[in-house]
C-alpha cells in the first residue's frame, strides 16, 4: 500500500533539495557581500584553511593507499589463498615469522605495515578454520558490459582476465550487450569466442531487449543478464556463496591479482555475505594519447578512488566492483531504473542488508581508459557528459530518504550519517572549487571593506594558505609518475613535459569538468529533466600495456 513516502509530490521535493542546496551556496557569496562583508571574509579565510589541511590529510591518505596498493600487486595472493585454505596455522605462524625477518629500512617498514595487518586478519579468525572457504570452491563470473565499443577495445579486457593469475577454468565470462547494437555485439561475441572457446570455464553472451520500465542504461543491461545467466546456471550446481561476480566495462583491464586478493578477501571473512569489493579505477590505459586537461580529470578521478579506499566507511561502489553471488540475489542484481548503477548499488545492498554491510577496498587497480574522441572537440563534451552521468548520483538522496523512512531498525544515528554524506559529497563537489575560485570577486565591489584592515588581512593569508595546498598536488604528481605507464614507443622522451606540466590545467578542469557538469546535473534533476544514458566513446591510439 502506498504511503505519502512514495507519493510524486515527495519525491520532487527530495529531487530539489540537492540543486537548491547547490545554488542557494553559489550565490551566498553575492547576496552578503555588501551588507555583511565581514561574515563573506571570515567565510572565505575558514573555507581556505579548511582546503588546506583537507589538502594535507589527501596527500597523507594518497601516499600511503600508493604503498599498500603496490605491496598487493607484487604479492602472490593466489598462493596465498591455497595456502591458508590448507593450513591456517601454518600460514600465520609463516606471516609472523616473516614480519620478524623484517630489517627495518624504509621499504621494509612499507611491508610491515600490510603484514601487520593482515596477521591482525587471521587472528581475529580466532584459529576457526571452518570459516575459512576453500579456494578451490570459489567460481568468478565476470560479466562485461558492450554497446558500441569494437574488437579492438573489448579483446583486451577479456585477455588480461584470462591471463590472470587464477585457474581460466574457475571463471565463467558474461558478455552482457545491447540488442540495439545487435551488429557490433554479435562480431565482438564472435571474434572473442573463436579466440577463448574452450579456455575458460564458461562463456556466455545475451542480447538485452529494452522494456518499457526501466532505464536504458548498463545497469539494465547487466540486470538483464544477471537474471537471465541465473536462470540458466541456477540448476548448474553452484553455490551462490561461492560465485563472487565482478561488473567490468568494455574497456577495463583487470590486475593480474584481481581475482586472486579478492578470493583471498573472500574466503578468510566470517561476514562474506555483506561485503562489496571495491578495486581502484586507475584511468591509465590511453593516458598517454588524451589532451593534457583530460588526462588531469582522469587522475583525480583516480586519486579520488585511491584516497576513500584509505577511509572505507566513506567509500562506495565505482564503476567495477565485485559481490557474491548470493549477495546479488537479495539485491535482484543491478538497478534497472537509474543510470547510476555502480553508486546505487551501494544502497540497494545497504537497505537488502538492513545497513549491516561493508565495503572492503581492495586496493588493487582495475585500469579503464580516460576520455578520449576522435578530435579536442569531441574529446571535451565527451568528457564534460560523463562527469555529468557521474554527478547525476545526486539523484539517489530521495532514494536513501525515502528507504531510511521506511526502515526503523536501523539507528537514527547511521541514518543521519549516511545521509549527510550522500548530500554533502554532490554539494562540495558542485561548489567548492568555484567557491575557492570565485567567493573573494564580489568583496571588490564593496571598496569600503577593501579598504579596511580586515580585508586586507583575509585576502592576505587566504592567498597563502591557497598557495600551500598545492603540496597535496606535489604528492599527485609524485604518486602520478610512479604509476604511469610505460611510454608507447611511437612517442618521444619530450611526452615527459607535458606530462608535468598538465597540472597547470588543475583549476579550470576542476571548474569547467568537475563543479560545472555537477551543477548542471543536480539543476536537472531539480526541475525534474531526468538525464539519459549516453555512452562514453572509446578511443585508443597505442595498444593498452599493463605491467
Amino acid at each position: 500500500m502506498k504511503t505519502w513516502i512514495d507519493s510524486h509530490w515527495f519525491q520532487r521535493i527530495l529531487e530539489i533539495i540537492p540543486g537548491l542546496s547547490v545554488w542557494i551556496v553559489l550565490i551566498f557569496p553575492f547576496a552578503l557581500a555588501y551588507p555583511v562583508p565581514m561574515i563573506v571574509a571570515y567565510f572565505i579565510l575558514i573555507f581556505n584553511l579548511y582546503w588546506f589541511l583537507k589538502a594535507l590529510n589527501i596527500a597523507r591518505h594518497l601516499m600511503n593507499g600508493l604503498s599498500h596498493m603496490r605491496y598487493n600487486m607484487r604479492t602472490d595472493w593466489y598462493e596465498k589463498a591455497r595456502f591458508i585454505t590448507k593450513d591456517p596455522a601454518s600460514y600465520l605462524k609463516s606471516l609472523e615469522d616473516e614480519y620478524k625477518k623484517a630489517d627495518g629500512n624504509a621499504v621494509e617498514r612499507l611491508k610491515l605495515r600490510d603484514l601487520n595487518g593482515e596477521i591482525s586478519e587471521i587472528r581475529n579468525l580466532s584459529g576457526r578454520k571452518e570459516v575459512i572457504k576453500n579456494i578451490d570452491d570459489i567460481v568468478h563470473v565476470v560479466f562485461i558490459a558492450v554497446s558500441t565499443e569494437t574488437i579492438e577495445i573489448v579483446e583486451p579486457t577479456v585477455e588480461y582476465v584470462y591471463n590472470s593469475n587464477y585457474p581460466s577454468d574457475k571463471i565463467i565470462v558474461v558478455i552482457a550487450g545491447e540488442n540495439r547494437m545487435k551488429e557490433n555485439v554479435t562480431d565482438v561475441v564472435k571474434h572473442i569466442r573463436a579466440k577463448y572457446e574452450g579456455k575458460f570455464m564458461d562463456f556466455r553472451h545475451y542480447l538485452h531487449v529494452e522494456a518499457p520500465d526501466e532505464v536504458r542504461g548498463k545497469g539494465a543491461n547487466l540486470a538483464y543478464a544477471g537474471h537471465h545467466f541465473w536462470e540458466e546456471f541456477k540448476d548448474s550446481g553452484i553455490d551462490p556463496e561461492n560465485a563472487l561476480v565482478t561488473t567490468l566495462d568494455a574497456d577495463h583491464i583487470v590486475h593480474k591479482e584481481y581475482f586472486s586478493r579478492l578470493s583471498y578477501k573472500y574466503i578468510t571473512s566470517p561476514d562474506r555475505d555483506r561485503e562489496t569489493y571495491q578495486p581502484i579505477a586507475l584511468l591509465f590505459n590511453n593516458i598517454w594519447d588524451a589532451p593534457a586537461p583530460n588526462r588531469v580529470a582522469a587522475i583525480a578521478s583516480s586519486f579520488w578512488l585511491l584516497v576513500e579506499s584509505m577511509r572505507p566507511y566513506r567509500l562506495r561502489t565505482f564503476a567495477s566492483h565485485s559481490q557474491s553471488l548470493k549477495t546479488l540475489l537479495a539485491t535482484d542484481f543491478w538497478s534497472n531504473q537509474t543510470i547510476v548503477e555502480d553508486g546505487h548499488q551501494y544502497f540497494r545492498t545497504y537497505f537488502a542488508y538492513n545497513g549491516n554491510i561493508e565495503m572492503v577496498p581492495l586496493l588493487l587497480p582495475v585500469y579503464q581508459d580516460c576520455v578520449l574522441d576522435e578530435n579536442i572537440y569531441k574529446t571535451f563534451k565527451s568528457q564534460y557528459v560523463q562527469r555529468r552521468r557521474w554527478a547525476w548520483g545526486a539523484s539517489d538522496f530521495p532514494f536513501v530518504v525515502r528507504n531510511f523512512m521506511k526502515h526503523p531498525e536501523i539507528p537514527f544515528r547511521e541514518k543521519a550519517i549516511q545521509t549527510f554524506r550522500q548530500y554533502v559529497s554532490h554539494l562540495s563537489w558542485a561548489s567548492s572549487s568555484l567557491l575557492l575560485a570565485t567567493a573573494w570577486i564580489p568583496l571588490f565591489f564593496n571598496q569600503r571593506f577593501m579598504d579596511s584592515v580586515i580585508a586586507h588581512n583575509v585576502t592576505s593569508y587566504s592567498g597563502e594558505l591557497a598557495l600551500f595546498a598545492w603540496i597535496g598536488v606535489f604528492f599527485s604528481v609524485w604518486t602520478y609518475m610512479r604509476l604511469l605507464p610505460k611510454k608507447p614507443e611511437h612517442y618521444s622522451k619530450l611526452r615527459y613535459i607535458g606530462m608535468i606540466t598538465q597540472w597547470i590545467f588543475i583549476p579550470p578542469v576542476a571548474i569547467i569538468l568537475s563543479s560545472i557538469p555537477s551543477i548542471d546535473a543536480q539543476t536537472r534533476l531539480a526541475f525534474g529533466k531526468y538525464l539519459g544514458f549516453k555512452t562514453t566513446h572509446k578511443v585508443r591510439k597505442s595498444k593498452v600495456v599493463i605491467e
